[in-house]
């Protein structure tokens, strides 16, 4: 049984003009027409009737391939969904600070910023259909939507252009619609709080002590740590590292004297 005339327009968006094509099935054979620029006046309009021209040629039996010299059709674009699959799957090979792919807190992360973000909002899309005007929209979707911050938003962006980017190595798109830093939202730091008065610091150690007094486990160290912190003006990495050994009672005749435990010493 023959196959039934179906066909596409097929869109080359890499050159500067875009190039129209036809790709269908006539009498069991995939065939490929070009047709010709947008400066030679072709739009994707004009192109779908002249694909339906030939389709009904096709069905009456009268359709001829010209004569002419063969043409390659253009690559087979995937769709997002398909390119970003196979992204990270090269990723999680590959991927990482030094090339040996991606641990399993980094594999977790660009699946969630995936299939949570990006293909609800590229998937069927074909990669050299996706625009700048389509990269800003979704940005624009997600700061409506309020779900994400600032941050987790260009993150996002971010993979997108990285897959993209790897499109435009591949030949595939002339060039990367999520790129450039105008796709990004302006990130604005954080305002610093500041302890500069006796009642600020009397406060913050008054809050600890609630704390610890409600707290089932480690009661007491919050306050603790903290007028730490603030008195000594230790780091935080330095009071963490903080052991009964290192208290010299001698010097602070207040602090009295503790056992070490075989673990601290």
């Amino acid at each position: 049984m023959a196959r039934p005339a179906t066909g596409q327009v097929i869109v080359d968006e890499r050159r500067r003009s875009p190039t129209y094509g036809l790709r269908f099935h006539a009498y069991g054979r995939r065939e490929y027409v070009a047709l010709g620029t947008a400066a030679e006046g072709w739009t994707r309009a004009k192109a779908q009737t002249e694909l339906q021209n030939i389709l009904a040629d096709v069905r009456r039996g009268i359709w001829r391939p010209a004569l002419v010299e063969t043409v390659d059709a253009p690559r087979e674009v995937p769709t997002f969904h398909e390119f970003a699959t196979e992204w990270f799957e090269r990723q999680k090979i590959e991927g990482g600070r030094r090339g040996e792919g991606l641990s399993d807190t980094g594999k977790a992360a660009l699946q969630w910023v995936i299939s949570n973000h990006l293909l609800p909002a590229f998937a069927s899309r074909p990669i050299d259909q996706i625009t700048v005007e389509d990269v800003d929209r979704y940005r624009l979707g997600k700061v409506r939507d309020g779900k994400l911050g600032v941050s987790s938003i260009n993150k996002t962006l971010a993979t997108l252009a990285a897959i993209l980017e790897t499109a435009v190595e591949y030949e595939l798109i002339g060039r990367n619609p999520a790129r450039g830093r105008r796709r990004r939202l302006p990130v604005v730091a954080p305002r610093r709080s500041w302890l500069d008065r006796a009642d600020h610091i009397t406060a913050l150690l008054d809050g600890a002590g609630r704390l610890d007094a409600n707290a089932k486990t480690c009661r007491g160290q919050r306050r603790a740590l903290l007028a730490t912190l603030t008195f000594a003006g230790l780091r935080i990495g330095e009071a963490l590292s903080l052991r009964w050994r290192d208290v010299d009672p001698a010097r602070s005749p207040s602090v009295p004297p503790r056992p070490t435990p075989a673990s601290e010493s």
